[in-house]
């Protein structure tokens, strides 16, 4: 749901507004087929792989994988909150943005974010009064305004927090909140104490969570909030929402460790940096990142502690490079980091580093050569041996293949053999797919199938129902898949439901009734995915094909645990047994060839 705006409204409004007609206002859009085209707005191209479509009121990026509905689009644009963006649509249209109650239950998270909210005002206030830290932001070159930007604040010693929210919000949401403890006396306690506090927030704006730091001797220097309903360290990247405020087309992000390197960075005016929350950076932050801009720089410590860092980067980075996506690496000089050095060096020198920073492919075999030493025909052999088992992971064909002439170069070996290895079991046991089960059996139909898998399955499934919503996808398949009770098939039984409710429903409508949905992010990437020109019949038939052997799977895995329970089977559980037995016979017999 939509918070307090009904979504009915929302799905009128989507009815009345033309995803073409409202980005044509911001961007010269040409016909290219059933489609319009144009230079990306939201990174810098010169040829054009932006496309809307107006059967799916849906816009999608080919190069930075910008993708979204109208009210994405003027959220990503102009920055807006999505009320703000809902409030901008309905303007154009002539009407009145209605708001209801909010019923009990509705929102679980409201509360955390009120509290949270609450807590970064109290924390600013404290700041003003507060010499010490005044004096240490102050001495790291962090001047009133940059602090006012970052929302930066102070957490007095004691227990001035849970003293001042105490009437304003109860024991449990601040416990949930992470903003306090509760002691074994069942006294509370502020968790963040003595420390300068970095309000994180989402791209909307709201407080998720803090980072905090001590200005005094003590462990732990730096402290994150914990993992709750609205904050997940694993997901977050602090400065993205305080970057993509300033500079509307971001074109590229500097990643850095922490974060005073975001905030002295931009104290200096460079205002494009983010940082992980003291975690290792993960693919889920790099999907993050890459749905903002095509180039990442990645900066790292030069001693060996930060060339490990940046290894594990790197494989977390090669599955996720794809079309116009970059990555560099900028190596800095030990003992510094990105706050230190632009103030000793200036922005300028910044700016040569980051432009000089070494290409992904670069940094890999290099950082490879130095784990396996190219000077003996046994480093050279591991060397290839290890540098295949990442390239195995790369999922872009065209950069797989430019890693693979690299590496054969750099090992002095043949790519002939050095494709024979990637084409090898990973652990040995022939060819990759001559190995599945699945691809053994004859395909039933010629067409091209989907990959094996059931993540890429689901893929598959569902990005086809979402982009063909009115195909009518209430069969006996898909009805069956929904009722296997996972959280996936809960979405697809969701999805089939609104699609009942709406039979004409455009791709646009269908995707903004789970925009407040943790999972809508995923949706929005499979509502833009290429098809690669299929027919809507092909489409519907592999989608149908995927639900059937995602329901296979599915009747595997409850055989194998229902003949592993240690016990005897009940009755139910029995005839379950044989209904699951029973159509993997017949799924078999038709998958037989004539």
């Amino acid at each position: 749901m939509a918070g307090l705006i009904p979504q009915a409204f929302i799905d009128d409004l989507l009815e009345r507004t033309d995803v073409v007609e409202l980005i044509q206002r911001y961007v010269p859009l040409k016909k290219a087929g059933s489609e319009f085209a144009a230079c990306c707005p939201f990174h810098s191209e010169k040829t054009p792989s932006f496309y809307v479509s107006p059967r799916k009121q849906f816009y999608h990026c080919f190069g930075c994988g910008a993708h979204g509905t109208a009210i994405s689009f003027l959220m990503e644009h102009e920055n807006l909150s999505f009320p703000e963006a809902v409030g901008q649509l309905a303007e154009w249209a002539g009407l009145e943005v209605p708001r209801e109650a909010d019923p009990a239950g509705r929102d679980p998270t409201g509360h955390l974010l009120d509290a949270l909210e609450a807590a970064a005002t109290f924390y600013r206030e404290q700041l003003k009064g507060n010499r010490a830290a005044i004096d240490y932001l102050e001495g790291r070159g962090i001047d009133g305004a940059t602090a006012r930007d970052y929302a930066l604040g102070w957490a007095p010693d004691g227990n001035s927090l849970a003293q001042a929210l105490r009437g304003r919000f109860d024991t449990d949401t601040l416990v949930a909140a992470g903003l306090v403890l509760r002691r074994d006396d069942g006294r509370l306690r502020d968790r963040f104490r003595a420390r300068i506090m970095f309000p994180i927030r989402d791209r909307r704006g709201r407080v998720t969570g803090f980072g905090a730091r001590l200005i005094a001797a003590g462990e732990p220097k730096y402290l994150n909030s914990p993992e709750s309903a609205v904050f997940h360290k694993g997901h977050t990247v602090y400065g993205l929402f305080e970057a993509r405020k300033a500079e509307t087309r971001l074109s590229e992000l500097v990643v850095t460790e922490g974060y005073m390197d975001v905030v002295g960075l931009a104290r200096a005016g460079f205002r494009r940096a983010v940082a992980c929350m003291g975690t290792a950076l993960t693919r889920d932050h790099l999907d993050l990142l890459f749905r903002q801009v095509p180039r990442l720089v990645l900066c790292f410590d030069g001693d060996a502690a930060g060339r490990r860092a940046a290894w594990r980067s790197i494989e977390q980075a090669l599955p996720v490079i794809q079309g116009l996506r970059e990555i560099r690496v900028l190596f800095l000089p030990e003992g510094d980091d990105p706050d230190s050095l632009v103030r000793r060096e200036g922005l300028r020198s910044w700016q040569q580093r980051l432009d000089a920073a070494g290409m992904l492919s670069e940094t890999f075999l290099q950082l490879l050569s130095e784990r396996h030493p190219l000077a003996t025909a046994e480093g050279r052999s591991q060397c290839a041996h290890a540098g295949v088992a990442l390239i195995r992971t790369v999922k872009d064909p065209l950069f797989q293949g430019q890693l693979l002439e690299l590496l054969a170069e750099r090992t002095q070996t043949a790519r002939d053999q050095i494709e024979s290895m990637l084409a090898a079991d990973p652990e040995g046991g022939g060819n990759r797919l001559s190995s599945d089960p699945a691809r053994q059996r004859p395909a039933r139909r010629a067409e091209p199938q989907p990959v094996p898998g059931s993540g890429h399955l689901w893929a598959a499934l569902l990005a086809r129902i979402l982009q063909l919503p009115q195909q009518g996808w209430d069969t006996p398949e898909i009805l069956r898949l929904a009722d296997t009770g996972t959280r996936a098939a809960g979405i697809l039984g969701t999805m089939i439901d609104r699609i009942g409710e709406t039979p004409n429903v455009s791709t646009a409508r269908l995707l903004e009734q789970f925009r407040d949905e943790t999972f809508f992010p995923r949706l929005a990437v499979l509502a833009g995915m290429p098809l690669d020109g299929e027919e809507p019949e092909l489409s519907r038939r592999i989608a149908l094909d995927s639900a059937e052997r995602l329901f296979e799977e599915h009747c595997r895995a409850r055989i194998r645990a229902l003949a592993t329970t240690g016990r005897a089977l009940e009755s139910q559980e029995l005839d379950e047994l044989r209904r699951l037995q029973q159509w993997l016979v017949q799924r078999s017999s038709a998958d037989r060839p004539d």
